[in-house]
């Protein structure tokens, strides 16, 4: 396949008539479609054409000649050029607000329906907030310089920034230190990313490496982790691979409310908003309206982060993984916080689970799913035969979830309730939760 041709340079004034579902502002030109990044509904603009196809092209503005009304000054210099970030000209509460319309238009257009209950949008923090990340490492030899940071957008390139507004201050106040740190390195031409995880209690950054550091590097490594309160791991290949450069640290997150505290590695999958997580499994719980009569399913469970909580006011719940190490860590926090009602089972969810023992001849009266952006189509179709009455729904991806809705209102389930929660806030991510009963 040969590779994409880059379109001829084209600029265009537009009238700016709407939002699409990826934050960009969507324009009609010569009976096309045009998606422009940084534009706002109600504007005009100047802009520059960055793709082309037959029935639409892609543009950036170049400049803003009417500003809509809610347009405010981004918080960030390299906003526009960074990959990281796509909403910053919008406030906080226009942000939510569009992601909530963006959800009610996927029930709409693919479910044909609207929820009985609109939940208050769920908000936290706006800045600072990002745990989890993969930062971009690139030694730039023109200017003898290592860039740390998000790539920019529909490129390679590492975007220019000595801060991030949106990771976690431990980290987003310390690119340029840590690119100074890896200037030092002798192999600072063979380290690709980083790899961010922070905990409540400690910071930790993987460093992808394609070649050995020396003793030295080590050192160079030490003496900024001490001086920065981080503690650096390594990666010279896979997952496998990964280790701690000096001690292994332990991390953890806490569910405060529910006096519950996880431990999880570096390589984990955990949400990357710890506060709106905590507000998250708290909302979970009260729209499942536990009792300790209730059996409980917690499908796609990860490291127990629903089910641990849910466990507090249940009579029992199952939790189940296709990650057998997530698996294993959910038994651990169990165990360390001295919950004896929670059993977790590995199984690809993906893949026919009838035969599986928690599946055979088991009813559960109540249901939580959070899976990834593909959905569970298959999965929510095998709901009524487990028994579940009330079911509360987690989504990353409101086309999904509306097609999953789709099938659940089939199969008779009342779509209740739904609501937006600003888990990635700058950023064109819908986090949502719903909640079904059995009609």
């Amino acid at each position: 396949m040969g590779r994409r041709r880059k379109p001829k340079p084209k600029i265009y004034e537009l009238e700016i008539e709407s939002l699409s579902h990826e934050g960009r502002g969507i324009a009609h030109l010569d009976e096309k479609v045009i998606f422009v990044s940084g534009a706002l509904p109600g504007e005009k603009v100047v802009a520059e054409r960055v793709f082309s196809r037959a029935k639409f092209e892609e543009a950036a503005v170049v400049e803003v000649l009417k500003p809509a009304e809610n347009r405010i000054v981004p918080k960030c210099e390299v906003f526009g050029v960074c990959g990281g970030c796509s909403f910053q000209h919008l406030s906080s509460e226009d942000q939510i607000e569009a992601k909530r319309e963006w959800l009610k238009d996927a029930f709409k257009q693919q479910a044909k329906i609207e929820p009985k209950n609109w939940l208050e949008p769920l908000q936290v923090q706006a800045w600072g907030y990002r745990r989890k990340a993969r930062l971009g490492v690139r030694w730039v030899a023109k200017k003898d310089k290592v860039l740390v940071g998000f790539r920019e957008k529909k490129s390679g390139w590492i975007a220019n920034m000595d801060r991030c507004e949106v990771l976690h201050a431990s980290i987003g106040e310390h690119l340029r230190d840590l690119g100074e740190c890896i200037e030092r390195l002798s192999i600072k031409s063979q380290v690709p990313q980083i790899e961010v995880a922070i905990a409540e209690n400690n910071t930790v950054l993987i460093l992808r490496h394609l070649e050995p550091f020396s003793a030295e590097d080590e050192q160079i490594l030490l003496d900024c982790a001490n001086k920065l309160g981080v503690s650096f791991y390594t990666q010279s290949g896979g997952e496998d691979t990964v280790k701690p450069l000096d001690k292994p640290v332990i991390l953890t997150y806490s569910h405060s409310d529910h006096n519950i505290e996880m431990e999880f590695l570096p390589t984990d999958f955990t949400q990357v908003n710890f506060k709106l997580n905590q507000k998250m499994v708290s909302l979970a719980i009260d729209l499942l309206e536990l009792d300790d009569g209730d059996k409980v399913i917690d499908l796609f469970c990860g490291l127990g982060n629903f089910t641990l909580p849910i466990a507090k006011y249940a009579k029992c719940v199952v939790g189940v993984e296709g990650d057998l190490g997530l698996i294993e860590r959910a038994k651990y926090n169990a165990e360390k916080n001295a919950i004896t009602n929670a059993d977790f089972y590995k199984a690809d969810l993906f893949k026919e689970v009838e035969g599986f023992e928690w599946f055979r001849g088991k009813t559960y009266n109540k249901a939580l799913i959070d899976p990834a952006r593909s959905g569970a189509i298959e999965l929510v179709g095998l709901l009524p035969k487990l028994g579940v009455e009330r079911l509360v729904y987690v989504s990353c991806n409101p086309a999904t979830l509306a097609r999953d809705t789709a099938k659940l209102i089939e199969i008779g389930y009342q779509l209740e309730t739904a609501g937006v929660m600003d888990m990635f806030p700058q950023t064109a991510h819908v986090e949502s939760i719903t909640l079904f009963i059995k009609c």
